[in-house]
């Protein structure tokens, strides 16, 4: 038990879970752009288990470094404001169909969330941890919405970082808009992704 760990924190063990069968729905997960997202969309009550999930991502002292926003589909329009006036920060000069794709992307997939990461000042947690709990986080959230049946995929940009954005999020100082996710039923097949490389593991040796 850590020192941060009570007996209260520890619950017995619940249902027995095939680990292998996990496994391979990980294994066969894939991103699906969200253009090619369509309804159904998940439930309310389905984006709380895949918050919930979420928020299970390993994290040094409790501090939840990050957090969850839901774009609701009557404030799609009021997003793609936003995302023009980013795309036009980023390039002045953008006009015409570029603008038009850059409003479209608030549109697509029946749901979309935003992830922002925070970090907070603590000598016990250094930033590069605590970013690493918001994509640990992030990386939870897709899984849980593929295990609940949705395609997900993550897209961010350098949008994202833009004094657009970060107004029209409310973004704290030490706050960063991680990236938007769609969530919705796939709409195209998912491509067979590749057998890891070999080298993604190797032993260790101080020499």
């Amino acid at each position: 038990m850590s020192s941060t760990e009570t007996a209260s924190d520890i619950e017995a063990p619940g249902e027995k879970v095939d680990g292998l069968s996990l496994l391979r729905r990980i294994w066969e997960r894939r991103s699906t752009a969200p253009r090619h997202l369509v309804a159904a969309g998940p439930s309310e009550d389905e984006i709380r288990m895949i918050v919930r999930a979420a928020s299970r991502a390993p994290d040094h002292m409790r501090l939840k470094p990050f957090r969850f926003l839901v774009i609701p589909a009557d404030a799609r329009e009021s997003l793609a404001d936003v995302f023009e006036a980013a795309e036009c920060e980023l390039d002045p000069g953008i006009a015409g169909e570029k603008l038009e794709r850059a409003r479209e992307k608030a549109l697509h997939a029946p749901t979309l969330l935003a992830v922002i990461s925070r970090v907070q000042e603590r000598d016990e947690v250094p930033e590069i941890e605590q970013r690493a709990s918001a994509g640990a986080a992030l990386g939870y959230l897709l899984l849980a919405a593929d295990l609940l049946g949705y395609g997900a995929m993550a897209v961010s940009g350098g949008k994202v970082a833009t004094t657009a954005m970060r107004r029209a999020f409310h973004l704290a100082d030490n706050e960063a808009l991680l990236c938007f996710v769609g969530v919705g039923t796939p709409g195209k097949s998912k491509r067979a992704l590749p057998e890891p490389d070999p080298a993604l593991l190797q032993a260790w040796s101080r020499e």
